[in-house]
């Protein structure tokens, strides 16, 4: 009987199988298994110090550290699986690791094979985690904290609406009338946008988007039903309209609607102000591989590279990343920010 038959039929000491450890398409069996692996987990924390020696401490989620292993492949087909394993570390993909009733999505960062005996090599293996899939995601304080605060600012939102609406005179129409109800429309549309996303702290940039655009929508809506109130109130010259000769009807009608511009339009300014606030909460989760976008409504690329690069004539940048050949921008855009712009024009 041959060396390399023996070590086939040859079983480690103790009951391997009750261990089951299995990377992609890989299960390893036999010595390969290692006796023990340790599995490096923390809870990730910020801790802020307050006056008065208090701490308060913003818990981000579990964060686990790369672990590695080792162990022996024999048998004879022992260089076909350390191959097998030096193209699965090449390939750099993501795969599924099972160790036991652990699950994980992970990439292999290392593999050291050893080479001793054709039927023998020793080996380490070391992982990176992507993410456990054992387990259920348990939302972290981001997570909380800004859908909180996205909740909290459309709560807001939708009541100064209300107000807006509620402020309209009964069977009095004026051409802001029609702009009065486009806002209650424009927040509802809101609502149902931010409703359909649970986890803003995560959502991917077109998810954001799709809450993005009605804000920026109501946005345009609350601005212009600001001016016609604001063009309705200055057609009223005097306390109540009180004009010599207007008959008493007309009267009423002005002293009603300056009641009723006094409520709308501190409504409207604490509506713009509450939307604007909204949308950065909405966006400040956002980022998916360095790319950051922002939802423009109107105005130029200078306007926006001097708001979010803090040089205007960073322009060009902006141009080459979202193909534009015009610097003037209508309607409501998504555009990307790059990370690390340069000027085109400097450095051509």
């Amino acid at each position: 009987m041959s060396v390399i038959s023996v070590l086939n039929k040859l079983a480690p000491a103790t009951d391997t199988t009750t261990t089951r450890l299995k990377l992609g398409d890989f299960q390893f069996t036999d010595f390969e298994v290692p006796e023990r692996l340790s599995i490096p987990a923390k809870q990730k924390t910020v801790m802020h110090q307050m006056i008065g020696g208090k701490r308060v401490v913003d818990v981000l989620g579990v964060e686990y550290d790369a672990f590695s292993w080792s162990g022996t492949i024999t048998g004879a087909n022992a260089g076909d699986r350390v191959t097998t394993l030096e193209r699965m570390r090449d390939a750099g993909k993501m795969l599924t690791m099972t160790l036991g009733t652990y699950s994980f999505n992970v990439v292999i960062t290392a593999f050291t094979p050893v080479f001793e005996f054709v039927y023998r090599r020793p080996y380490t293996l070391e992982v990176a985690i992507v993410e456990r899939t054992d387990a259920p995601v348990r939302a972290d304080t981001l997570t909380g904290a800004l859908n909180a605060l996205v909740n909290s600012d459309l709560g807001k939102a939708l009541d100064l609406a209300a107000v807006v609406n509620a402020s309209s005179v009964k069977d009095v129409t004026t051409s802001a009338t029609s702009a009065v109800s486009g806002v209650t429309s424009a927040m509802a549309t809101v609502q149902s946008a931010v409703n359909q996303v649970t986890d803003f702290a995560h959502a991917t940039i077109d998810t954001v988007q799709t809450v993005v655009r009605p804000i920026v929508a109501a946005q345009k809506v609350v601005s212009q039903t600001i001016t016609q109130v604001e063009a309705e109130a200055t057609k009223i010259t005097t306390l109540g309209g009180l004009v010599p000769g207007n008959p008493i009807s007309k009267t009423i009608t002005n002293l009603l609607s300056q009641a009723k511009t006094a409520t709308q339009l501190p409504a409207l300014y604490q509506l713009q102000s509450v939307l604007g606030r909204l949308s950065k909460n909405v966006q400040s989760g956002q980022t998916a591989d360095g790319v950051r976008t922002i939802t423009h409504s109107g105005g130029n690329l200078f306007q926006v590279a001097s708001e979010q690069l803090g040089d205007a004539s960073l322009w060009t940048a902006l141009a080459t990343v979202n193909h534009l050949t015009d610097t003037s921008l209508t309607g409501i855009n998504t555009l990307i920010v790059p990370s690390n712009p340069t000027n085109d024009l400097q450095t051509s």
